[in-house]
């Protein structure tokens, strides 16, 4: 069972060198939702690698038959680490200090020599999906809900998913994931000073939508020509999709292209964002293959350069110790901060707080925590 262990990616390492520097506080709760966990095309079937989320260390894994797994890392026997001595056996990951075998949903379904299998050989695991190219895991103490704003992406007839970048920040949650949705930093930092504003769609319960577009008073002839207006809906708190309008209203086409940018915490003061693109094809792959090819690579390398413009400032925001708020900020950074804040499940317990095994032996084996 002899397995070469995938190459860390760079932004592995870097987040590694952070983790030994040790942590920085405590975890605070996380809005409930779908998190990215990593990019699909970075674990392939029988990998195992090391993540770490909301301050806990899990192994992701993928199964020889394609699922994926994410269970905690440390072994529930004597705390051996999965992610980095564990290895994928058919559909279980096997531990490497004494060959306990752990499927999927973190249940050990097999101990060398041992005809019983105790209640409490469970070990933590997280709800995983696939989609748009990005595995995705859930987060809070509700079952999983289906990503409806992705859901085209799965018809790969008439779409392609193409791997973004991971980028490490050093803040929190909220700043980064809110940067989305700060209408004013568009003409200074994506649309050589025209002001753009943002105009509310849709604010409830787990909804929350709204439209970038050129301001009233613009008067530039180019802005009215190509009429830059994008549409940005939050798949949650912490995911957004956000597609072209070409008009004031929708046409009810599809859309060309879908950039989809996320945000997840590693600890306090640590959080990785990322993007991917959906790209609708021009034609049937049989006589267009490379056309589509050509196209997606087009529009990969455009998207990356405008999404650059972010990367240092992101890299290195905090959080100021009290609000300042301009009339130019507009109202959809406020909306967000009240759409992030009640999508925060009540008695919400930090992922990082808690132990995975009961205490106590008779216990039933745990739950998905929030």
């Amino acid at each position: 069972m002899t397995q070469r262990r995938p190459r860390p990616r760079p932004y592995d390492r870097e987040l590694e060198s952070l983790r030994l520097l040790g942590g920085n506080g405590r975890q605070e709760p996380c809005p409930t939702g779908w998190y990215f966990a990593r990019f699909s095309k970075h674990l392939r079937p029988g990998q195992v690698v090391p993540v770490t989320y909301m301050s806990r260390q899990y192994a992701l894994f993928r199964t020889r038959g394609g699922a994926v797994g994410m269970i905690d890392s440390q072994c529930c026997h004597m705390g051996a680490d999965l992610s980095r001595c564990g290895k994928v056996r058919e559909e279980r990951l096997v531990c490497g200090f004494h060959a306990w075998e752990f499927g999927a949903d973190g249940v050990c379904r097999k101990i060398p020599g041992a005809d019983r299998i105790p209640a409490r050989a469970v070990q933590h695991s997280l709800p995983t999906t696939e989609l748009a190219g990005v595995i995705w895991f859930w987060h809070g103490p509700s079952a999983p809900e289906p990503m409806t704003e992705l859901g085209f992406a799965e018809d790969r007839r008439r779409h392609l998913c193409l791997t973004g970048e991971v980028l490490v920040c050093h803040a929190d949650l909220l700043p980064i994931g809110e940067h989305v949705t700060d209408a004013s930093h568009w003409p200074y930092t994506h649309s050589n000073g025209h002001p753009m504003v943002s105009v509310p769609l849709r604010d409830e319960g787990r909804h929350f939508s709204f439209r970038i577009q050129p301001a009233a008073d613009a008067d530039d002839l180019r802005i009215h020509r190509f009429r830059p207006r994008v549409v940005v809906s939050m798949t949650n708190p912490t995911t957004a999709v956000v597609t072209q309008q070409p008009g004031p209203e929708p046409d009810g086409k599809p859309h060309r292209m879908a950039f989809v940018a996320a945000v997840s915490p590693v600890r306090p003061g640590v959080t990785i964002a990322t993007w991917a693109l959906v790209v609708r094809k021009l034609g049937p792959d049989w006589p267009l293959w490379p056309v589509n090819r050509l196209w997606a690579a087009f529009l990969w390398r455009l998207v990356r350069r405008n999404h650059h413009a972010d990367f240092d400032i992101l890299r290195w925001m905090r959080p100021v110790a009290k609000d300042l708020w301009s009339v130019t900020d507009g109202p959809t950074v406020r909306a967000y901060r009240r759409f992030y804040r009640r999508n925060i499940a009540e008695g919400c317990t930090p992922v990082g707080t808690f132990s995975p095994i009961p205490r106590d032996p008779g216990a039933p084996p745990p739950v998905h925590p929030s």
